[in-house]
């Protein structure tokens, strides 16, 4: 399970704190995602239509994240950083970790 944690910090801004080893997941949700609840739903969406089969996968470079999903695994990675760093997750540890994200934000 990864521990994430989803705050406000004082000025209003969307955070997500998390173990270094999950440091790009922390980045993709508050460059991604950005506390808006419709891009968590949206995602949960597509994850599901993955898990039943009407779709195989999805791919797409955000802001700086890009986000590959299958029927077994989330893989992130920066678009911008000069070392290749990618993240690969399970499909539902990254469905949790939207799961949770949707809880904060509602």
């Amino acid at each position: 399970m990864i521990n994430i944690k989803f705050y406000r910090d004082t000025e209003g801004y969307f955070k997500a704190d998390t173990e270094p080893q999950y440091q790009l997941l922390s980045q993709y949700f508050q460059s991604e995602v950005q506390g808006v609840a419709a891009v968590c739903e949206d995602l949960l969406v597509t994850i599901a239509e993955i898990e039943i089969g009407d779709l195989i996968q999805l791919e797409g470079v955000g802001n700086t994240c890009g986000l590959e999903l299958t029927a077994d695994r989330a893989l992130l990675w920066n678009e911008f950083s000069e070392a290749e760093l990618t993240l690969e997750l399970s499909l539902a540890e990254f469905k949790q970790a939207l799961e949770d994200c949707l809880s904060f934000l509602r």
